[in-house]
């Protein structure tokens, strides 16, 4: 039988995880929806467009992370830690198991919640005639980006979680502002000097923003196609590297 991966001996993990934790899970997605209906009907109260793809980005970047940070979480636990890794059961079998509900399901279960939600709001809400249901595929809108992001981070968080033994979501969500925040305000200065103009805080490898007081304008310097494709490239190979390396530290812990 192979050490590595067994499709059978997967299914049986995968079988026996959803089992163990169906209760929590279901919960939990019953906890999630309702804050979710609570903010998008708050957010939307007033509105005179109804708020799909701010809420929807917030909402998946604030769920899926917190979310992914607890997916192992059973290496916290001494008497779970020994259960968990005496388990007949490959690395890559658990970290598979961990990333598959981490990562697809995740995004398939809180979109399709998502739409539901949006859906309803959208019937018997005040809307105008020409509102319509977002489209998180559109080329046009660039939601897609949304998901780039996500995937970078879910990379990171469940590194993180592997990582450390307790306290996962806080101390990964410090390690990143630690390292993130001089890459910001570096990339800052760097702009800055280049267009010779004061920005508004962009992020690295974004575009850029600022006001002309002479001219009274705001300028908004948006990605061409081409650069948002190796960008796009670059963060989520990025990701698989984080991925592999997350992989790797959960393969040393079984060691």
């Amino acid at each position: 039988m192979n050490q590595t991966f067994n499709l059978k001996r997967f299914g049986m993990l995968f079988t026996k995880h959803t089992v163990e934790n169906m209760r929590s899970y279901g919960m939990s997605v019953v906890v999630f929806f309702g804050i979710l209906t609570v903010g998008t009907m708050i957010a939307n109260y007033h509105s005179a467009q109804p708020h799909q793809v701010q809420w929807y980005m917030i909402f998946l970047i604030a769920a899926g992370t917190i979310f992914t940070s607890t997916i192992f979480a059973n290496l916290g636990e001494k008497r779970k830690t020994i259960a968990a890794l005496t388990l007949p059961a490959s690395s890559l079998e658990k970290f598979l198991v961990g990333w598959i509900y981490s990562y697809i399901l995740f995004l398939v279960i809180y979109t399709g919640l998502y739409y539901l939600l949006m859906i309803a709001v959208l019937k018997f809400g005040h809307w105008p005639p020409d509102a319509k249901l977002m489209n998180v595929f559109d080329p046009e809108s660039k939601i897609y980006f949304i998901f780039v992001a996500f995937t970078i981070l879910h990379a990171i968080v469940i590194y993180g979680a592997i990582a450390f033994k307790k306290m996962h979501f806080i101390k990964t969500a410090f390690a990143l502002f630690v390292i993130g925040l001089p890459i910001w305000l570096l990339n800052n200065q760097i702009v800055e000097a280049m267009i010779g103009r004061d920005i508004n805080g962009n992020p690295p490898f974004f575009g850029a923003s600022f006001m002309d007081k002479a001219a009274g304008r705001y300028y908004n310097v948006d990605l061409s196609y081409d650069y948002s494709k190796w960008l796009i490239t670059l963060f989520l190979t990025l990701s698989v590297i984080i991925w592999v390396a997350a992989y790797f530290k959960l393969k040393e812990k079984q060691v």
